[in-house]
């Protein structure tokens, strides 16, 4: 009795300094986890990979896991910004874009003459293969754009590419769509100036061994500016009725999941249809916006943003602003003055390190962090109709260096009625598009770091 009398106090402080000691071990992996997300972004030079599972392989196209490594070049962010800021003035401009010429193509289906809005702009490539033999070609993976192309032999203008290009003479299942014409010719002209010209054609798509279409319609392009680095072209999943999504429906339901890795030396991943479904689907949905006007892009209603302390209202904006996922640029841009506070937040919420010159124009709020141990990141929660989606740690900032740190989103001074949220802010996390239900549904994805 006496030795319990003894013992009951010294194992009650055990217990308390266990308790204690796994609280603080909790909260140093949280800042541990804060400040490795933010060096998530650093320029890697292997390829950790991820996970096996099925769909199609998503990587930047200039990291260690990108198809294109054999090519790759140090990450130029500048040139990355460069690119970026085409894309939004692409975009900015979409509600004085004509309606597209069409021509007819049976079964009351219409395919573009000229399309094309998103420009070159786009960080993150797959490998589909087309024809057969099938050709293995690594396209830019964009939700902006409809049409689908590879550059095609012969031609007239084409730049290099890293894959071998796409030959419809030597393909056995190649064929050409009906037309009113003799040649079904396309031409997508970007705001940027980057464009692509050529003929449609169809032949067979292989996404995976599994999941084969015959007669996918697709562009050969055969007069190509050198904007698009050493890809082999485009993989359009907008919406629109000639995307990728559309001409696969029929064994897809129009629902497709991504998730984009938070680090260039992970891979992510593109699932389709109940692979979409049983990997990505959660009760965090928001409404899909159809816009008729632009109805390649993807609309959803934010209505406010929760950032460190502070919370945001989008919806008390004027006009209240309208708002895009998208996966080809890269920096979420927002209305001037709800950048301005979240600017303000930041810089409150940092002041305990040292200001860093700015990266660029578009990245200039940025500290020195070198030598920092547990940095300490505010939180980023977008607030859309219906729910709410905690953003990752690496979504916050752009990590050039150690010693430049940078808040990563920007105004957009042109279109403060529009909202674009990039790549960046969907690190990390699995996006589900039901086009066929009208939803878009958020998730906690499985490609990180």
């Amino acid at each position: 009795m006496a030795n319990y009398t003894f013992l009951h106090p010294l194992l009650l402080l055990l217990v308390l300094l266990f308790a204690s000691h796994e609280v603080e071990k909790r909260r140093a992996w949280g800042r541990e986890l804060v400040h490795r997300e933010a060096n998530s972004l650093t320029p890697a030079t292997t390829c950790k990979g991820q996970a096996k599972r099925l769909g199609l392989t998503l990587a930047h196209r200039q990291g260690p896991c990108s198809p294109l490594a054999a090519n790759r070049q140090s990450r130029d962010s500048r040139l990355i910004f460069l690119r970026d800021q085409s894309r939004v003035h692409s975009m900015n401009v979409l509600r004085e874009s004509p309606a597209l010429p069409t021509w007819d193509h049976g079964e009351n289906a219409r395919l573009p003459i000229r399309g094309g809005v998103a420009p070159r702009a786009g960080e993150f490539v797959v490998t589909v293969g087309l024809g057969t033999p099938k050709v293995d070609l690594t396209l830019i993976f964009d939700t902006g754009s409809d049409i689908t192309w590879t550059q095609c032999q012969p031609c007239s203008n084409c730049y290099h590419q890293q894959d071998p290009m796409f030959e419809p003479s030597k393909s056995t299942t190649y064929s050409d769509p009906q037309c009113t014409e003799s040649e079904c010719p396309y031409s997508i002209e970007y705001a940027d100036g980057s464009h692509s010209n050529g003929y449609y054609v169809q032949d067979l798509l292989t996404l995976t061994p599994e999941y084969q279409f015959p007669k996918f319609i697709f562009g050969c392009g055969q007069n190509n500016s050198h904007d698009f680095g050493v890809t082999a072209g485009v993989l359009g999943l907008g919406q629109g009725r000639t995307s990728l999504i559309s001409h696969i429906s029929s064994e897809f339901s129009k629902i497709f999941c991504y998730c984009i890795p938070g680090s260039e030396s992970s891979n992510g991943y593109l699932l389709f249809g109940m692979e979409a479904l049983s990997n990505c689907q959660t009760k965090n949905t928001t409404p899909l916006i159809i816009d008729q006007n632009n109805p390649s892009y993807y609309y959803v209603n934010l209505v406010g943003i929760a950032f460190g302390n502070q919370t945001f209202s989008l919806s008390s904006e004027s006009p209240p602003p309208r708002t895009i996922i998208d996966s080809g640029t890269t920096i979420t841009r927002l209305p001037p003055s709800i950048y301005s506070a979240i600017q303000t937040e930041f810089a409150n919420y940092m002041s305990n390190y040292p200001v860093a010159d700015p990266l660029t124009k578009l990245m200039d709020t940025c500290y020195d962090l070198r030598g920092q141990e547990n940095v300490n990141l505010p939180e980023m929660v977008l607030q859309f109709e219906n729910t709410d989606v905690r953003l990752d740690p690496s979504a916050v900032v752009w990590r050039e260096s150690d010693a430049q740190v940078c808040l990563a989103v920007a105004p957009n001074r042109k279109r403060p009625d529009l909202v674009i949220i990039g790549s960046v802010q969907q690190q990390n996390l699995n996006i589900l598009y039901n086009i066929q239900d009208n939803m878009v549904e958020f998730g906690n994805g499985g490609c990180g770091n």
